[in-house]
């Protein structure tokens, strides 16, 4: 089977929750047989080392530059799809038996009139209607709040579009795949979790009492989490001089000049770090404090592979399945939430319970190849059978569109 997948960042190195999901996809296709072309749009470069690791597994790589204009602020989709026009222009040129868009920004590639396929599959990252209305929420300032309920509507009327023009959608959050389900019951979807590498589950650390919040530093509800977990958490756990909270991810160059304003005695700070292998072997457990958000945490999945128990928000754990004194903590007050992650630290054998259990349960119902398999009409094992012979063509005149407005 020969895919096309659009992306609207480059997936390695995966430092952060959308490109662990895609890279983790595209060694799976590989490992399936399939062959795989990207085409990527970002205003990033990848290094040459990154370059190279990513043709291990891409055929061929098609980088495409994000262009952003004042006026797209008016248009009618949203800004971070008409940002990426230039997946439209690009001289693809050959035929794919699917064509896999990597969220919703990707939409224009649909619209290239070079490009021939023979269905289209979206994976739908987050709810991204929800996603802005909940960043929206997030932030103070008036301006950034204008943007993102913009943001929202243009998306909610985007996804009717791209209910018409794909054929599948595959959902990283049961929750959102579930309702979607219930309202078109007569689509194609699926819940595709995000993909876990069997053998990649660390054993507990364990190391003193150190908590561990890793994310994207420079969104808005990543840095609302911080902010109440600082204010309202934090200082209800200082009395333990062992105790120590670690915060790292990537800023894309912002920095983390805004925590100077909060009391940072027992933080230990971590800007845009190379690996987060080290910084997870060095905590005890996990907190994801999230107050606004859709889709799921990766970063909740990704810290229990890694060998962390998690204490979450409600929100947190969304649609990852996990449940509340099962196989993670939940709580949604400060109060409850100190008090979890305080039983915890104290109690060794119940944080070693919680990860067996959590690791166990993403064993069982995480098995990314096994979905995909369906999802792409494929038996287990017969990718290589697949190829040009099976492709269709586009209806006439439907890939030369141009990107609506």
């Amino acid at each position: 089977m020969k895919l096309l997948i659009a992306c609207n960042d480059y997936p390695y190195p995966a430092d952060h929750g959308g490109r662990v999901d895609m890279w983790g996809r595209i060694q799976v296709l590989r490992e399936m047989g399939c062959t795989v072309d990207l085409i990527v749009c970002t205003a990033q470069t990848p290094g040459d080392e990154e370059l190279a690791e990513m043709k291990r597994y891409a055929r061929r790589i098609l980088a495409c530059p994000r262009r952003t204009r004042p006026a797209d602020l008016l248009g009618g989709l949203p800004l971070q799809v008409l940002s990426r026009r230039s997946l439209a222009e690009a001289e693809i040129g050959e035929a794919y038996d699917a064509v896999l868009l990597e969220g919703d920004y990707v939409y224009p590639v649909l619209h290239n009139p070079t490009l021939r396929y023979g269905e289209a599959l979206l994976r739908v990252h987050n709810d991204e209607r929800a996603y802005f209305r909940a960043l929206a929420g997030s932030t103070k300032r008036p301006l950034h709040k204008l943007y993102y309920w913009s943001e929202s509507y243009k998306f909610g009327r985007l996804a009717r579009r791209l209910l018409q023009e794909t054929d599948g959608w595959l959902f990283i959050s049961s929750k959102e795949e579930a309702a979607f389900r219930a309202r078109y019951p007569e689509r194609r979807s699926v819940f595709l979790p995000p993909p876990v590498a069997r053998g990649r589950f660390a054993p507990a650390p364990l190391t003193a009492a150190r908590v561990v919040f890793i994310g994207s530093l420079f969104m808005p509800n990543n840095r609302e989490a911080i902010d109440w977990y600082l204010r309202r958490v934090h200082p209800q756990l200082i009395a333990d001089p062992e105790y120590r909270f670690v915060i790292a991810g990537n800023s894309r160059g912002q920095g983390l000049g805004w925590l100077q304003a909060y009391d940072l005695s027992r933080v230990e700070l971590h800007d845009s770090p190379p690996s987060l292998d080290a910084i997870y072997r060095s905590g005890y457990l996990f907190v994801n404090p999230m107050r606004h958000g859709a889709g799921v945490k990766l970063k909740t999945i990704e810290a229990i592979q890694h060998g962390l128990p998690v204490v979450s928000t409600s929100i947190g754990c969304e649609g990852t399945g996990l449940a509340d004194g099962k196989q993670i903590r939940i709580a949604d007050t400060a109060d409850g939430f100190a008090a979890a992650v305080r039983e915890l630290l104290g109690d060794r054998r119940a944080a070693l319970g919680l990860l067996a259990a959590a690791q166990a349960y993403i064993r069982e119902h995480y098995d990314h190849r096994r979905v995909l398999e369906r999802a792409l009409g494929m038996q287990p094992g017969a990718a290589a059978a697949h190829g040009p012979q099976s492709e269709r063509q586009v209806q006439p005149g439907q890939a030369a569109q141009a990107v609506p407005r």
